[in-house]
Parts: structure tokens; C-alpha cells; sequence
């Protein structure tokens, strides 16, 4: 079936680049910032006008202070205040990589691809999630900014996971904020797939691809991935629709959604291991022991994204139970890979002295158990030493400076990674991890 588409690094105080970008972003967008009165919706025919208060209205006069050289003592200590410090650090020297020209982060390896992309999107979820967390004006600010800079879109890719997942964000703004225009694109994206869902098979296939092409960006995908034929999409897509349906009292995105996580899980994941294989390329592939390969960022994605998508389930939703069990046999499971260091290796069958820590996965997974223990859906005896450690592991992993080191790059198998290697969804799955960590503590 065919488908439409869709239509020299700087270095900063600890939030000044928060509080520039919020300026800036303020004279620049006419300050169209949150609004005290909750909206009903129900599914918006158009993009309505915010009401001049509702323009008018911002947080409190953030000033601008230049940018100077900022080194943090960073602690793994559990305590609210140096959970906040290394959650502040990473969160200030990221947002520090922004050039507001581009809308893009300076200064990287491997470009974080279009700013409403999986990359980015996995920061913005970090980041709203610590400033719920943290009670922090400013980095909500932040993430209105973001948000407001990418106008609400999702990216271009109707069908694909990937250009999904920043609509968690703007889901989240409209719930606090209000205001229809933050959601419309996502809605309108969603009615698509669901009116007209693709049919294409699971199986990858790397030399069937189809090409899109937009105005700045051309993509050219296997023609699987117009369906969720690869771990990562859980985090990206089943969450996002999910929170639509309780949004919007339309239960048909979340029913969609549970239709194709169940086919998904059904095709990719191993019951032997009780693990996610990648995608189907895995089903025959071994590692130079013969040993199958379980990716441990693929894996903590499925983990992430399943205590998301969770959070967002009806109480009284037929599967919701089916999803909880999942969860809490994946996190068993996940236990018994974790490295002495506390981290997960990229491959998680690889265990030995020379593997070192791969700080998205530990972060990923470091967050969906502290959720689980947060939410009692695991035993907190059993699992907080196991979150214990992976903090520990993560923290080691970040510079004085906030910056996320030993963080894999782009891919879609185990991979090394090195002290400088960073990237945005390195940097959001710390700030996730430590959200829940905050909040494992403070409840004790």
C-alpha cells in the first residue's frame, strides 16, 4: 500500500544557556507561553488562535548572563540535592550545545539528525520529565521553547516510529498548558495512520526501501519501518499514541497501538531469553561465540517504552495487565545482565572484564526500574541495589563539565563506545533515569 507523506562549541554557567534560550526564544516567537485554563478537546478542526493573555503570559524574567567555563563535583550519592546537581549539569551543558540559528545542537560527531526526530525527542522527554520532577519554571520554559521552535510538528515521516516520539512533549504541554495548536499536527498524524494503517510485513529487509522526500532532508528507509518492525519504536510510538487516546478520550489510537505492539512482540521478541531481538535480521545472526545478540540500548528502549506506554494505559484497559507482566519479567531478566560496574554491556550477552559501561542503555533501563520500584510493580529490596549500582555506573560515565561520555552512537547493534562519545539520547535517558531516581528517594 502506498501511503502519503507528510505534507565551534561554547560552554556555559549552570541555566544560563536555559535562561538565554528562554529569552531569546521569547522576543524571537512573540512569547507564547503557557495558559492557566485547561481546554476540554476533542479532536480540533483547526489550528486555533491563543488569546493575547494567553501570548502574554510567560514565567517569571529570566536574565541573560554570558557564557563562562563551568567544571561541576559530581556525587552518586543518593540524596536529593546531588541527584539534582548531576541532573542540572547534564541538562545546562547539553541545552549549552544550542545554536538557535539552526535549531540544531554544535559541535557534534554524528549530526542529531532533524530537531522534531527520535534524537532530539528522547532529550525533550528527559528534560520535561526532570523539570516535572524538579519543580524547575525554567527548564519547562525550556522545553516550551523547544517545542514552540519546531512549531508543534512531528517529524515528516508519517508512518515511521522515529518522527513519532516528540509528541510525548507536546502531549505533556497541552495537559499542563492547554492550548489545541500544541496537538493538532499530532492528531492529524495519528488519524492517518490509523484510518489507513500500513500493511507492509515485519520482516527487514535492508535492500527493500522506499525514499522520502522533503524539502531539507530526504530519508530512505526499509519499507518495514512504516510498521514497528524494531525494538527502538517501542519507546518512540506506543507511548506517545497511548497518551493521545487519554488525552483526547479516543481510545481508537491506544487500541491501534495495542493491536501492533502485540504483533511486534510477537515476531521480534525471544521467549528462550526473554529478550527483544533488534529486528529480523537477528533471528539467524550470532556474535563470534555463537552466541545470539541482544542489543542492551534496543532492550532498554523496549523497557523505557513500556513503563511509559503503562503510565498512560486506562486502569481498565483489557491488556493493561498483559503489558505490566511483560514488564516485570523483562526487568528480571535484565537483572541478570547487568555488569559488576552496574551498567549494561551494548551487547548484553557479552560479559567480561574488558566491557565497558554503554551509558544510554544503563540509563534506560536505570529508569524503567526505578519507575517499576516507584510504581510497586517491582519488589524495592530486590531491584533499588540494582538502580544503586547503575547510577553509580552512569555518573562515573559524565565529565565535570555535564557533558554524557561512553554513550553509543547511532545504531542498530552492540557497538564500543568511548569517553567522548556523546549524544541528545544519551543525555536524556540520564535525565530520565535521575527523574526517577529523585523520586525513588524522596518517597523513602
Amino acid at each position: 500500500m502506498q501511503h502519503n507523506t507528510k505534507m565551534t562549541p561554547i560552554s556555559m554557567t549552570p541555566s544560563s544557556i536555559v535562561k538565554a534560550l528562554t529569552l531569546s526564544s521569547l522576543v524571537m516567537l512573540g512569547a507564547c507561553g503557557p495558559t492557566d485554563d485547561k481546554e476540554s478537546i476533542t479532536k480540533p478542526a483547526a489550528t486555533p488562535l491563543q488569546s493575547a493573555e494567553a501570548q502574554a503570559h510567560v514565567f517569571a524574567k529570566v536574565d541573560y548572563q554570558a557564557p563562562i567555563e563551568t567544571q561541576y563535583s559530581l556525587s552518586s550519592a543518593l540524596t536529593p540535592a546531588d541527584i539534582t546537581n548531576v541532573a542540572t549539569a547534564v541538562a545546562d551543558w547539553q541545552l549549552a550545545q544550542f545554536d538557535i540559528r539552526s535549531n540544531k545542537m554544535r559541535t557534534e560527531i554524528r549530526p542529531s539528525g532533524i530537531p522534531n526526530g527520535w534524537m532530539y525527542a528522547t532529550l525533550h522527554v528527559g528534560l520535561w520529565h526532570w523539570a516535572e520532577t524538579s519543580d524547575s519554571d525554567m527548564y519547562r520554559q525550556t522545553v516550551l521553547n523547544l517545542s514552540q521552535l519546531n512549531n508543534y510538528q512531528l517529524g515528516p515521516r508519517v508512518y515511521h516510529a522515529d518522527d513519532h516520539a516528540v509528541g510525548d512533549v507536546y502531549l505533556s504541554l497541552f495537559n499542563k498548558y492547554s492550548g489545541e495548536h500544541r496537538i493538532l499536527d499530532t492528531i492529524q498524524h495519528f488519524d492517518q495512520v490509523v484510518a489507513e494503517p500500513s500493511t507492509v510485513d515485519l520482516y527487514f529487509d535492508n535492500k527493500d526501501k522506499e525514499t522520502h522526500q522533503f524539502e531539507l532532508r530526504k530519508f530512505v528507509d526499509p519499507r518495514c519501518t512504516s510498521r514497528w518492525c524494531w525494538a527502538d519504536a517501542v519507546f518512540m510510538s506506543p507511548p506517545v499514541m497511548a497518551h493521545l487516546s487519554k488525552v483526547t478520550g479516543d481510545n481508537k489510537y491506544v487500541n491501534f497501538m495495542d493491536k501492533e505492539f502485540w504483533e511486534m512482540t510477537k515476531y521480534l521478541f525471544d521467549e528462550e531469553y526473554g529478550l527483544y531481538l533488534r529486528d529480523s535480521r537477528y533471528f539467524d545472526r550470532k556474535d563470534d561465540q555463537g552466541r545470539r545478540i541482544f542489543w542492551g540500548r534496543g532492550n532498554g528502549w523496549v523497557l523505557a517504552g513500556l513503563a511509559r506506554t503503562i503510565d498512560y494505559l486506562p486502569a481498565d484497559f483489557a491488556k493493561r495487565e498483559a503489558y505490566i507482566d511483560l514488564y516485570k519479567s523483562m526487568s528480571k531478566t535484565l537483572l541478570k545482565y547487568q555488569l559488576e560496574d552496574g551498567s549494561w554491556p551494548s551487547s548484553l550477552l557479552e560479559k567480561n572484564a574488558d566491557t565497558h559501561s554503554e551509558t544510554s542503555a544503563t540509563g534506560l533501563l536505570a529508569y524503567a526500574l526505578a519507575w517499576g520500584i516507584n510504581h510497586e510493580h517491582l519488589d524495592a529490596d530486590e531491584f533499588t541495589p540494582a538502580v544503586t549500582k547503575a547510577w553509580e555506573s552512569i555518573v562515573t560515565n559524565i565529565h565535570p563539565n555535564g557533558k554524557v561520555g561512553y554513550v553509543q552512537q547511532v545504531a542498530f547493534a552492540p557497538g564500543s563506545a568511548t569517553k567522548e562519545d556523546t549524544q541528545l539520547y544519551g543525555s536524556g535517558a540520564v535525565l530520565l533515569a535521575a527523574s526517577e531516581i529523585y523520586k525513588m528517594m524522596t518517597a523513602k
